[in-house]
């Protein structure tokens, strides 16, 4: 199968450069700690669909911290960058989800309109209440890093046994990390693109790193060859999502869930980056042309009978 056409590695680069508007809104409890005279407005950032909130969090705490009452040093009155947290529409945002990710599964998957343009973003910033029973509370920078390179190298052993990045040497690791903290794109292909290698004489990775995300559901993440070789066929979007869902649907019957997993494609709309790919795209030229930079395609699933 080839995937080496001009229009598929500016396809890339098109991701790479998607932009979401988002306002962040003081939360109405937050605000009334705050100097009334000088109420904040909302805070609004352009922020890329591959990047993640911890990533952004200081910014938005010391925008907010300058209109708290009081001087932050008085524990009396101080606030915490701890104690931040993001919310939309009543639910905590996972940290450690891409931006996009969350944008796409929540803002599509709590609107009766079909259509993704929820624009600007409108997120819930609180300052206080944490949720200790639904979210872990923002790490720093490195513990984000960390996260990512734990998801590269899982989506690795899936596609290579781990040889590729097992290859590398720290500096590589680094640059990744790096050209996706301060957006370049050419030095973070400049690595990546060995990650999207074929290996063992194969014309294909040896197994797809995905996750599909249904609201209120855990994601579901199963081990899927790109390749039929009994068939000698190229799987599809839709042979993943079929046999993930029915995969899933079998599980829950076994383990007499009380609802159980619609497992009907056709009642979903698919979103991968804010994009509905066609279900007969090969999922091989979906793996390396619309991967998140982790390396795994996050799909979205969307009941088309939501509320």
């Amino acid at each position: 199968m080839s995937t080496s056409s001009i229009d598929d590695k500016d396809i890339t680069r098109e991701l790479w450069q998607s932009r979401l508007p988002i306002c962040f809104i003081l939360s109405d409890e937050d605000m009334s700690k705050v100097n009334r005279s000088e109420s904040p407005e909302p805070l609004y950032l352009m922020l890329s669909r591959h990047s993640y909130f911890p990533c952004i969090i200081e910014k938005i705490f010391r925008y907010y911290s300058t209109y708290y009452k009081g001087n932050l040093n008085d524990q009396t009155n101080s606030i915490n960058l701890n104690n931040l947290w993001l919310e939309y529409e009543s639910i905590p945002l996972k940290w450690h989800y891409p931006i996009g990710l969350l944008y796409d599964l929540y803002t599509s998957s709590l609107s009766s309109s079909s259509s993704v343009s929820h624009l600007p973003w409108q997120i819930i910033v609180h300052l206080s209440k944490f949720p200790e029973n639904e979210l872990i509370r923002f790490p720093d920078i490195e513990s984000i890093e960390a996260h990512y390179m734990t998801t590269l190298k899982e989506a690795d052993a899936l596609k290579h046994k781990g040889q590729i990045i097992g290859d590398m040497q720290k500096r590589d690791h680094k640059q990744l990390w790096n050209s996706l903290l301060q957006d370049k794109y050419e030095a973070f292909w400049n690595i990546n693109i060995k990650l999207m290698s074929y290996t063992d004489n194969l014309q294909y990775f040896r197994y797809i790193p995905f996750r599909i995300y249904i609201l209120d559901k855990p994601f579901m993440q199963k081990l899927f060859s790109p390749y039929d070789i009994e068939q000698n066929k190229w799987m599809t979007l839709y042979d993943l999502l079929q046999y993930t869902l029915n995969h899933e649907v079998q599980c829950e019957k076994l383990a007499n869930e009380k609802k159980i997993l619609n497992n009907n494609i056709e009642n979903y709309r698919v979103i991968i980056h804010g994009v509905q790919p066609p279900l007969h795209s090969p999922i091989q030229w979906l793996s390396e042309y619309f991967s998140y930079p982790d390396n795994f395609l996050h799909i979205c699933l969307i009941e088309n009978q939501m509320r």
